[in-house]
C-alpha cells in the first residue's frame, strides 16, 4: 500500500456514497425530456454573480491563462464569436463539494439521451441552463474507470486561445479519455498516449484538467507526464459535470451517430474542470478503497473532500470570478477548437 494511502482513505471515506444508476436519476431528479421548442438567441446576456455572460474579443497580448482567466471569465477569441456560457462554466474553479456521487457507464447513457436535440446549435447552451442544472450539470461529480489516452487540446477560446510553451502546456487544458470496459486497456497506446486507437476513443467519456484550476491545485504534480503511470490503470476521479455543447454532432458524438460514423467520443457529458485525480497501479481498487495514488504523488485536491451522501448542490456559476474587460462587437462565430476536429 502507498505511504500517502492513509491519507487518501480518510479524504474519500467521508465522501463516497455508494451509487446506482437509481441513485443518479434521484439526484438529477430525472432527466428531463429533450423535446424542446427551437431556441432563438436572448436579447440581452445574462450576469452571473456581476459577470456578463456575453462573447468577448482578444486584446493583443495576454500574457498567460491567469492574465485570461482574471480578465475574460468567458474566454475570449478574435473575431469574438463562440458561446460565452460554456466557456464561463469550463473556466470555473469549484468550491469543496460536501459530498460526491459516481457516475457509471449508464449513468452516462442517461445524460445522453436527456440532452436536449438543439443543444449547441447557434451558441445556445445558456438557453438550456435550468434543464442542464436539473439533471446535475454544475454539481460535483465522480467516476471509476480505465485512463485509455491524454492529450493536451490546442487553442481554444475559453483559454483566450493561449497555447502552453513547448514541453509545458501550461495555457491549455489537458484532454483525458476515461472508459469504462477494462478489456480495452489492451488496446492504450503506452508509446504515445495522444494518438488512441478509434475504438478507445468512441468508447471514452472526456475529463479536463484546466490550466486554471491546476494552478489553484498543484501545477508540478498535474503534469502529462505524471499522467503516464495511470495510463491503462483503473482510476478514481472527481470533478463538475459539464455538458461540451460544441460537441452535439454526429461527427464528434457517438450517443448520436451511434458509432457508425467517424465520431470519437462515447458522450458530450464531461468532468471539467477535474478536481481529483488518482490511479490504482494494480487495478484492485474499489470505489471506497484506500489504496488510490495522487497522480503525482501530491496531496488530493481539497475540491473532492466532503461528507458522503448526495450530490453537491452548489449551482453553476456560484463560485467568485474576476469581471471582464472590454467590449464585445459582433463578428462571424468562431468555435473554440481543441486538439480533436
Amino acid at each position: 500500500m502507498p505511504a500517502n494511502s492513509s491519507q487518501t482513505n480518510h479524504t474519500f471515506g467521508r465522501y463516497v456514497a455508494p451509487l446506482a444508476p437509481v441513485a443518479l436519476a434521484l439526484a438529477m431528479n430525472l432527466a428531463p425530456s429533450n423535446r424542446n421548442p427551437t431556441p432563438t438567441e436572448s436579447a440581452a446576456p445574462i450576469v452571473i454573480n456581476g459577470v456578463t455572460i456575453e462573447a468577448q474579443e482578444c486584446e493583443d497580448n495576454i500574457a498567460d491563462f491567469q492574465a485570461c482567466h482574471e480578465d475574460y471569465p468567458t474566454g475570449c477569441s478574435k473575431a469574438g464569436g463562440y458561446d460565452p456560457y460554456l466557456n464561463y462554466l469550463k473556466n470555473l474553479t469549484p468550491t469543496s463539494a460536501t459530498g460526491i456521487n459516481f457516475l457509471d457507464q449508464s449513468a452516462f447513457d442517461t445524460l445522453n439521451s436527456g440532452t436536449p436535440t438543439d443543444l449547441g446549435k447557434g451558441n445556445n447552451h445558456a438557453t438550456y441552463k435550468d434543464q442542464l442544472s436539473q439533471m446535475g450539470e454544475g454539481k460535483q461529480f465522480g467516476l471509476v474507470g480505465y485512463l485509455y489516452y491524454y492529450e493536451h487540446t490546442a487553442a481554444e477560446s475559453s483559454n483566450c486561445d493561449l497555447i502552453g510553451p513547448d514541453g509545458q502546456w501550461s495555457n491549455v487544458d489537458f484532454h483525458i479519455g476515461i472508459g469504462f470496459d477494462q478489456t480495452l486497456t489492451s488496446q492504450v497506446n503506452s508509446a504515445n498516449p495522444s494518438k488512441p486507437p478509434k475504438a478507445l476513443q468512441q468508447n471514452s467519456v472526456i475529463v479536463e484538467m484546466t490550466p486554471h484550476y491546476r494552478a489553484q491545485f498543484d501545477p508540478t504534480a498535474w503534469t502529462l507526464d505524471n499522467l503516464q503511470p495511470a495510463l491503462g490503470h483503473k482510476v478514481r476521479i472527481v470533478g463538475q459535470l459539464l455538458v461540451d455543447s460544441e460537441h452535439n454532432k454526429p461527427a464528434d458524438n457517438c450517443a448520436l451517430a451511434n458509432k457508425t460514423a467517424k465520431c470519437w467520443r462515447y458522450s458530450i457529458w464531461e468532468l471539467h474542470p477535474v478536481t481529483s485525480f488518482q490511479y490504482c497501479a494494480d487495478d484492485s481498487c474499489t470505489e471506497a478503497s484506500g489504496a488510490w495514488i495522487p497522480i503525482g504523488g501530491g496531496s488530493n485536491a481539497q475540491a473532492g473532500a466532503g461528507s458522503s451522501g448526495g450530490a453537491s448542490q452548489t449551482p453553476a456559476g456560484s463560485e467568485s470570478i474576476h469581471k471582464p474587460r472590454g467590449s464585445t462587437r459582433t463578428a462571424e462565430p468562431r468555435s473554440g477548437s481543441a486538439a480533436q476536429p
